[in-house]
């Protein structure tokens, strides 16, 4: 818009623009159809995973001994992992709503009703999809209702979501394009009759006045109707300029000749009175033609304002005693007063310029006829309901006659009482004009007793609105210096707490003390320290070690604080933290590292290494493998005939039971204490039908039990034991090639292989820097490390070394199964179905 509110700009264009607004809220109403349709298919297919989960749990819901008890089914969060981004919870809740098992804040309440409801919220900071399913489950004669409830997270639906949306909001978008083209192509054939139009004005004469004649569509018909009507006013105007030049040029020839030829006497005149007479005649004669010139020129000016008016406050009380005090000094005898109705200034909005320029001309007219009657009086009234303000001009004059009023309103017009009296008739037409221009009604009036009033009044809406608009920006601008300001101060606000964080920082690093529980080891940085990376695992220090040096050999301003734990101290150690988290965390218990991510304890981390990782290997990016372990069976080949080697678990099984030579001479992990051995026994549970009769046929042996590989080594090397299952194979094979006596079997049924698992704490002081060693770990010189200088496997096939994935596949007699990091790993982590899971295996390992 331009600053008088017309619209500019291309006719096209606006067109286009409004059209194209048109089909964007089309297209709007369309993304928000197909978005609903989206969002609510990939619902309708997550869901009855959802239900099948449900299911599945409550299947396994059992009453014993009048108490709810639940054996967790692996499919049952196995199902859920399909989803492979998604986090998954649950809990079952008694008939009284107590829980039994599973996440006893997840939201849900007791249903006694077994249709299945679904519903959205938000849990521990994620928007989760929750499906509640009653079970009524009877016994002795009375019926019980347990509430299923499961909740998974929206990540892959939303990305199913996303998908269907794509595929079918593309195609609407290719239709708008298209759209827009052919509205692109229709507006220019509409709007071809006004490009006829506007060559056919450019191509009249300046002086053709004469009215458009041509067929047109009805809008352009109108824009022709009105533009023939502005030419007819042009001409019109033109017309009315031509008879005022001719008036004016009247009007000023009468007095210029007058005054020429008695300026021409007074050349030829020798008598001194009769040469006075003749000067006083030119001298009035040259005033009365400087005063019409002024008036006209005055005229001329209002005339130009009135047509291009710049509204601004004018404040009629102070222009008003402006005026009065200028005329006092040429009015001589006559009275000059202003008079104002109330306190306050009465102020309109308009031009100062011609309103000054009115007020002058009908003060000196006051004057000039009424000034030797009485007193002129300018009067100010202000705005009530009805007008806006009004000012008046009031003498004791002869005035002017009711018949005559309209004539002297007119450019030259004068009325009879003006005779004898020197002026153009033109102060009352500047005044009319001046009023016009700001929309007022001038009028002139009879006064009573006497005299004339030239009144103006002006509009109700007198008051200026882009001034008040200016007024208000001016205020936001003050209030926007003022949020600069504060902009200025909150950005200096860093500046100020930088300091007492880093000291803060820095007494944590200092302060950190040591737990009796763990080993602290701390590598120096071979350069100027700049940052110390805190790593907290379940690795043997000397097995990282190698990695470690190589990380600092390429980063070698990073010091690196190593604490070695156990899976649970390390578990417990991120849940309920009691001194500064770690930067990263290594663990072999994978279970447990997928726990904390699902619980919300883990923070991503995406770059390019961790996008090449294998599925099975890189959960929701934040639980990352970067090392795998075979779990083997391991012999002492002095004393184990190679023809009691056992190949498969059911050779295990056979052997231990026909020979009463490995009477207690089995040995395998006490999962009780170790983590990595209750998680190889869990999967081997999902795996293995034949897991129960191995447990009992090493129970009958009365098997040992250790909570770590390397005692366990220690004892099949020296002979004690001649026969561990389960063994971490990486441990195992490095023995081996230390040159001791011992074998190693990958089962030819399958061999169960686990992940050493990297992620980074939410809350970690330097999650970058714990990003960086990922990076490293999963690059292709990390990998080269792992496989050459660690007992640990590398997952890269790109590497070669003893422990690369190559010599683990050519070692392989049968399928290879990874423990993948997925929601089905929660299973036996749950309280109620990892105490049931224990307690069988205690009542089978310590029956004798």
């Amino acid at each position: 818009m331009s600053p008088d509110g017309r619209t500019t700009g291309s006719l096209r264009r606006r067109l286009m623009v409004r059209l194209v607004i048109v089909l964007a809220l089309v297209a709007g109403c369309l993304f928000l159809l197909i978005r609903s349709d989206a969002r609510n298919a990939a619902d309708g297919a997550y869901d009855q995973l959802l239900l099948a989960s449900a299911l599945a749990i409550a299947d396994a819901v059992r009453v014993e001994e009048g108490a709810v008890e639940v054996d967790l089914p692996y499919s049952s969060l196995g199902i859920l992992s399909m989803a492979r981004r998604d986090r998954a919870f649950y809990k079952v809740l008694d008939t009284d709503g107590s829980p039994v098992i599973g996440y006893q804040d997840l939201p849900g309440t007791v249903r006694h009703d077994d249709a299945a409801t679904f519903t959205d919220t938000v849990y521990r900071g994620e928007r989760v999809r929750i499906v509640a399913l009653g079970h009524l489950i009877v016994q002795a004669r009375q019926a019980n209702w347990v509430t299923i409830i499961v909740a998974q997270t929206r990540e892959e639906r939303d990305t199913l979501a996303r998908s269907y949306f794509m595929n079918s909001f593309l195609p609407v978008m290719l239709m708008l394009l298209v759209s827009i083209g052919l509205v692109w192509f229709g507006v220019r054939q509409a709007l071809a009759p006004l490009e006829f139009l506007e060559q056919l004005i450019h191509a009249r004469r300046p002086n053709d006045f004469s009215p458009i004649e041509v067929s047109a569509p009805a809008e352009v018909r109108q824009l022709l109707s009105a533009i023939n009507t502005l030419m007819a006013r042009l001409h019109g105007n033109l017309e009315s300029t031509k008879t005022f030049l001719a008036d004016m040029a009247h009007q000023i020839r009468t007095p210029l000749a007058a005054l020429r030829s008695q300026a021409e006497l007074a050349m030829e005149e020798a008598d001194p009175a009769r040469l006075q007479r003749i000067v006083g005649r030119v001298h009035r004669n040259a005033v009365e033609a400087s005063e019409l010139t002024t008036q006209l020129l005055s005229h001329a000016m209002v005339v130009h304002r009135s047509e291009a008016l710049h509204p601004d406050f004018v404040d009629l009380t102070l222009l008003a005693r402006q005026v009065v005090q200028r005329a006092a000094t040429i009015a001589e005898d006559t009275t000059l007063r202003v008079e104002q109705e109330g306190q306050d200034n009465i102020a309109v909005c308009g031009d100062g310029v011609i309103l000054r320029e009115a007020l002058v001309n009908l003060v000196d007219n006051a004057i000039k006829y009424g000034g030797d009657a009485g007193a002129v009086e300018v009067r100010l009234l202000p705005a009530n309901g009805e007008r806006g303000p009004v000012i008046e001009v009031a003498d004791r004059g002869p005035g002017v006659s009711d018949e005559e009023k309209p004539k002297v309103l007119s450019r030259f017009g004068r009325g009879s009482s003006a005779a004898g009296t020197v002026g153009s008739g033109l102060g009352l037409a500047i005044a009319a004009a001046v009023a016009d221009g700001h929309g007022a009604d001038f009028s002139l009036i009879d006064r009573p007793g006497g005299g004339l009033i030239a009144r103006m009044v002006f509009p109700l809406d007198h008051r200026c609105h882009a001034c008040r608009t200016g007024e208000g920006a001016e205020g936001r601008g003050g209030a926007a210096g003022n949020a600069e300001g504060d902009g200025d101060t909150a950005s200096r606000r860093p500046d100020r707490c930088w300091l007492p964080s880093l000291f803060l920082l820095a007494s944590m690093l200092v302060l950190w003390p040591e737990e009796s529980h763990a080993r602290r080891f701390l590598y120096a940085a071979p350069g100027k320290a700049t940052a110390t990376l805190v790593i907290a695992s379940t690795t043997d220090r000397p097995v990282m070690e190698a990695l470690i040096q190589d990380f600092q050999h390429s980063n070698p301003t990073i010091a690196i604080q190593y604490d070695e734990l156990t899976a649970v101290e390390l578990y417990d150690g991120i849940v309920h933290p009691s001194e500064r988290l770690p930067d990263l965390v290594i663990s072999s218990s994978a279970d447990l590292q997928v726990k904390l991510v699902n619980d919300g304890y883990m923070q991503g981390h995406v770059s390019p290494a961790t996008a090449a990782l294998p599925r099975w290997a890189n959960w929701r990016d934040e639980a990352f493998s970067f090392a795998q372990e075979p779990a083997v069976i391991v012999y002492n080949r002095d004393q184990v005939p190679e023809a009691d080697v056992p190949r498969t678990r059911d050779d295990l099984i056979r052997l231990i039971r026909e020979k009463e030579v490995y009477e207690g001479r089995i040995v395998t992990y006490d999962i009780a204490q170790s983590g990595i051995g209750y998680l190889l026994a869990t999967q081997d549970s999902v795996l293995n039908s034949q897991f129960w009769q191995l447990v009992d046929a090493m129970a009958d042996r009365h098997m040992d039990q250790h909570c770590c590989t390397g005692e366990m080594l220690d004892q099949i090397e020296r002979g004690e034991r001649l026969i561990g299952y389960n063994l971490l194979g990486s441990y195992a094979r490095a023995r081996q090639l230390a040159g001791a006596p011992i074998g190693i079997v990958l089962p030819s049924d399958y061999t169960l292989v686990t992940s050493r698992v990297a992620s980074i704490p939410k809350g970690a002081a330097l999650p970058g820097l714990a990003g960086l060693f990922i990076d490293y770990l999963l690059s292709e010189e990390g990998q080269t490390q792992i496989a050459n200088r660690t007992p640990l496997y590398a997952i890269s096939p790109t590497v070669d070394g003893p422990f690369s994935p190559a010599h683990l596949l050519a070692e392989l007699n049968g399928p290879l199964q990874h423990t993948t990091l997925n929601p089905g790993l929660l299973v036996f982590l749950d309280d109620s179905k990892r105490a049931r899971f224990l307690r069988q295996w205690r009542m089978m390992t310590n029956r004798y």
